[in-house]
């Protein structure tokens, strides 16, 4: 009988070794890596899963007086087409489009970095 419990013993233990064996699914998280952050699959996967009107304003930006803006991952400036709809204007923080005749406005959900100097030297 003995010989019976062990043979059952070592089938069960041979059963289960391959679930025993397979490494856990964890995913480690970097403490320094930034909020919001993520992997380029899945920012990609999201892209994909957005519908092609869904256009979203990231920022905006002026140098030497020439504006651009960055709209659904892509840098355009006034005159270009993205997905569809021509960039009219780009202020601070706000860029018109038209598409189809319809004007679209796209508004910066995030603050201004950075205060333009009051007096050209720094705030002092």
């Amino acid at each position: 009988m003995s010989e019976r419990l062990a043979v059952i013993a070592l089938i069960g233990m041979v059963a289960t070794l391959p679930t025993a064996l397979a490494a856990p699914q964890v995913e480690y998280l970097d403490p320094t890596r930034p909020s919001g952050w993520r992997a380029p699959a899945v920012a990609q996967e999201a892209a994909e899963q957005q519908p092609d009107n869904a256009l979203k304003l990231q920022g905006t930006f002026s140098v030497a007086g020439i504006r651009s803006a960055i709209i659904s991952g892509r840098r355009v400036a006034v005159g270009d087409v993205v997905s569809g709809a021509e960039v009219v204007e780009i202020e601070k923080n706000r860029v018109v489009l038209k598409r189809d005749g319809e004007t679209v406005e796209l508004a910066s959900a995030t603050p201004s970095v950075k205060a333009p100097a009051e007096n050209g030297r720094g705030l002092q």
